[in-house]
C-alpha cells in the first residue's frame, strides 16, 4: 500500500467484509481519499480541496448511517462504541475543514490519519460486526434444530 503519484491507498481483497454494499462503499471512501491525495500532489486550490473534503464528509455520513442501520438490524452488541468512533472521525473531518477555511493548508498528517483510520476501522471494528452477522447466518445443526422445535 505504498503511495504513488496517483494513489495513497489501494483497496485489497483482505479489506472485504463479505457484505457487498458495505465493501463497495468502503471502496468509494478509498477513491475519495485518493482524490484528496491527488489534489495535494497537484497543489489544488482551497476551493477544490474544500469541495473534495465536503464530498468525503457527505459520503462518510451516508456510509456511517448505512453501517449503523445494519448494526441495529443485526442487534450488534458493539454498536455504541462503533458509533462513537464514527462521530470522532466526522469531528476530525470538521476540524480539518475549519483549519483550511482559516487559511491553513490541508495537512499531510490528515491524509495519513484518513488512510490509517479507514484501514484500521475496516479491519478491526467493521470486521467485528461482519463476523457477528456471519455467525448469525450459520445453519444450525440438526441437534439444535430439534431442541428449538421442542422449546
Amino acid at each position: 500500500m505504498s503511495a504513488s503519484k496517483d494513489t495513497l491507498v489501494a483497496w485489497q481483497d483482505d479489506f472485504g467484509l463479505g457484505l457487498t454494499e458495505i465493501d463497495d462503499q468502503h471502496k468509494s471512501l478509498f477513491d475519495l481519499i485518493n482524490r484528496l491525495w491527488a489534489a495535494v500532489v497537484g497543489r489544488a486550490d482551497t476551493a477544490e480541496m474544500m469541495a473534495i473534503l465536503a464530498e468525503l464528509e457527505h459520503y462518510t455520513l451516508s456510509h456511517f448511517a448505512a453501517e449503523e442501520t445494519f448494526m441495529r438490524v443485526i442487534d450488534y452488541p458493539g454498536f455504541a462504541e462503533h458509533k462513537k468512533a464514527h462521530e470522532a472521525f466526522v469531528g476530525r473531518l470538521g476540524e480539518e475543514k475549519k483549519s483550511i477555511l482559516a487559511g491553513k493548508h490541508f495537512s499531510l498528517e490528515m491524509l495519513r490519519f484518513l488512510k490509517d483510520w479507514l484501514i484500521n476501522h475496516i479491519m478491526v471494528m467493521d470486521r467485528a460486526y461482519a463476523e457477528v452477522h456471519a455467525a448469525s447466518k450459520q445453519p444450525k445443526s440438526m441437534f439444535s434444530r430439534l431442541f428449538q422445535r421442542f422449546f
